[in-house]
């Protein structure tokens, strides 16, 4: 199965979430270009011959999250720093686990226990950890 590899980040300009593919540069700054708009340049012995453009937006490097492959119950696709509340009320984060290669959710309180992204895709999606960074506090968790 190949998974799309897709990225979202806070553009620095206004503040908007943009998604798309991820150009990092040597200087630091980091950039992701929207979907490839084809358009047709000019016809050549009657057929079509296509320019391929991009938009790209500076965004937020501390922003940025990677695009899980999955979707949650609501057809959301889950990405790397949504936050989502399980039926016991428990926040999780989406976070990539270097050491397993592989995303999870992990708790925001330390006694509770990490779950798999399968397990992400039945909860309830509430928000970001830029966004909603309350929900990083203690909310739903004592």
């Amino acid at each position: 199965m190949i998974r799309e590899i897709k990225f979202r980040g806070k553009r620095v300009n206004n503040g908007e979430w943009v998604y798309g593919y991820l150009r990092m540069c040597t200087d630091g700054s980091c950039y992701i270009a929207t979907e490839v708009e084809r358009n047709v340049l000019r016809y050549v012995k009657g057929k079509p011959s296509y320019v391929f453009t991009r938009i790209e937006y500076e965004v937020d490097p501390k922003t940025v999250g990677q695009y899980t492959g999955m979707e949650d119950k609501g057809e959301n696709k889950i990405i790397e720093g949504d936050l989502y509340r399980s039926d016991s009320g428990y926040i999780f984060e989406v976070v990539y686990l270097e050491s397993e290669a592989c995303f999870i959710g992990v708790p925001v309180k330390e006694y509770e226990s990490w779950v798999f992204l399968e397990d992400v895709v039945g909860m309830e999606r509430v928000g970001n950890k830029w966004d909603n960074p309350e929900l990083l506090e203690v909310l739903g968790n004592d």
